[in-house]
């Protein structure tokens, strides 16, 4: 078996775990919220709905790349 070294681009990487870090750091906020909504409401669901839905894509496009795949991300 032989090993070929691959370049990195250090400047993309930072960018991406900078990006992936914020992600990261806002769900957890969100989610902290949502549970202070979920505790404080006698029916959580639609006042929930807004944190779900950001957090669903803040997954989608951070983590799962939905937007380089539909072509809208700037490289």
């Amino acid at each position: 078996m032989t090993t070929t070294e691959v370049s990195v681009d250090k400047n993309g990487f930072n960018k991406a775990a900078r990006k992936g870090l914020i992600a990261a750091a806002l769900l957890a906020i969100l989610t902290v919220i949502e549970f202070f909504v979920a505790i404080g409401f006698e029916n959580p669901l639609l006042p929930l709905m807004p944190f779900v839905l950001l957090k669903g894509w803040i997954i989608l496009d951070s983590f799962m790349h939905v937007r380089a795949v539909f072509g809208e991300e700037d490289h």
